[in-house]
């Protein structure tokens, strides 16, 4: 028969406690940490602002305020657009060229260029999957559909 208990420590967690445990024939199971403090909550703006400064996120994604990352919609729709404009069978130069005619710039700021395009490429196919599952690609989908077969 599995038995199980659960201690509550309000002091010092030793050496001693573990061994004793142990040596009664116990196995650590799970460790949960909490704080009663609200410094915690009022940190996790900052943390996102840090996350987001140093590490460089997937395309399509960005880290909310409360420090979840979650997809940026505009990133989302470029995406979107690029995948389109593949399926339509663009040159990555068009397809910049299209993503600079509606308005849309790169994270910096920038032009869409036919570089900016294939580095995006990679991102592109490990988005893929759930950029084609999205109720936005649903709504696209008939119109990047729409292409004649090429004649043989």
């Amino acid at each position: 028969m599995k038995q199980s208990i659960r201690d509550l420590i309000t002091g010092e967690l030793s050496l001693e406690y573990f061994a004793k445990r142990f040596g009664e024939g116990w196995k650590v199971a799970s460790i949960e940490w909490f704080r009663e403090s609200s410094e915690a909550a009022e940190a996790l703006p900052k943390v996102a602002q840090i996350l987001s400064e140093q590490t460089a996120l997937p395309y399509g994604l960005q880290i909310a305020e409360s420090g979840i990352v979650q997809e940026n919609p505009l990133e989302a729709t470029v995406l979107l657009l690029i995948l389109e404009q593949i399926i339509r069978e663009k040159r990555i130069q068009e397809i910049a060229n299209e993503l600079n005619h509606q308005g849309y710039s790169t994270r910096e700021g920038a032009p869409w260029g036919p570089t900016d395009v294939f580095n995006l490429l990679p991102r592109l196919i490990e988005a893929g999957p759930s950029l084609l599952k999205s109720t936005a690609w649903q709504q696209r989908r008939p119109a990047a559909q729409t292409i004649a077969p090429k004649a043989n």
